[in-house]
């Protein structure tokens, strides 16, 4: 019955246009926990915007250790699909947020001789990273397009950005990042799928995906974590097949929350 209510009062508010005041309060509450320290010996951000970015308390600990973390993934991943961390290299950091993998991966890019450009569509967190981190950080719109010259990364990374956009606004991204692009370059962009939704997603996550390709959770203030968004591995390599090759789809984790991870190949 309270968990009713609160979906009908949410609703509410999002129909009043007052809901980002809301969300935005819950923000603030609870970043007011202890902190886990984390002396990695980088610069750490204010917690509201560790909040802003992971939904999370702002724990410096878990931002530090998680972005590494994500950091190697992804690299290894980049690798195993051809990219060559040993000569240059241009990089993009799409919704990079507040830095929480750029801030391990941009200074390997940028001592390799390559080039990191990072993009949010939040300008408090593209100022953060531009004075605190390793390399070009920019503002984007919640729709394309980057302001960036075609064909330009020969690797383009995504950590949970698509999980927060309809469906028409992920595939206009999917199009201005094949765009923008290198031919035989890679993409890694995680995404919500169906083990996500079983194990770790709302019920109308779960239910939803079960008649719909994709399902949208909270359908108001895109680009936040407010919004999430649901899709099957199926469906998401049938909208990201129009402008990329598919080359491999790790399924969400049933045992630790983490996304599904598609690697596309730009032809």
């Amino acid at each position: 019955m309270k968990t009713q209510l609160r979906r009908r009062a949410r609703r509410m508010m999002e129909a009043a246009g007052v809901i980002g005041i809301y969300y935005r309060w819950r923000e603030r509450r609870a970043i007011h926990t202890p902190v886990e320290r984390a002396d990695d010996g980088l610069p750490m951000p204010p917690r509201e915007l560790i909040m802003i970015v992971a939904g999370t308390n702002g724990q410096p600990s878990w931002f530090s250790a998680e972005g590494r973390r994500d950091a190697e993934r992804f690299q290894a991943l980049a690798r195993a699909h051809g990219v060559d961390f040993d000569k240059p290299t241009t990089v993009l950091d799409f919704g990079c947020g507040v830095g929480r993998i750029a801030r391990w991966l941009a200074p390997q890019v940028i001592a390799g001789g390559g080039r990191f450009h990072g993009s949010d569509v939040n300008p408090r967190l593209v100022r953060w990273c531009q004075a605190n981190l390793d390399g070009e950080f920019t503002e984007n719109r919640l729709t394309p397009p980057l302001g960036l010259s075609d064909a330009t990364f020969d690797l383009i990374y995504a950590h949970s950005v698509l999980t927060h956009l309809r469906e028409d606004t992920a595939r206009a991204w999917l199009d201005e990042l094949a765009r923008v692009l290198k031919p035989g370059g890679v993409a890694l962009l995680t995404f919500h799928d169906e083990n996500y939704a079983e194990r770790w997603g709302p019920p109308e996550a779960r239910t939803g995906l079960e008649g719909a390709d994709y399902v949208v959770v909270n359908n108001a203030l895109e680009g936040s974590n407010y919004m999430s968004a649901w899709t099957t591995r199926a469906h998401f390599t049938k909208i990201a097949g129009r402008v990329f090759e598919v080359a491999q789809i790790e399924p969400g984790g049933l045992d630790h929350p983490r996304q599904a991870t598609a690697v596309l190949r730009k032809p």
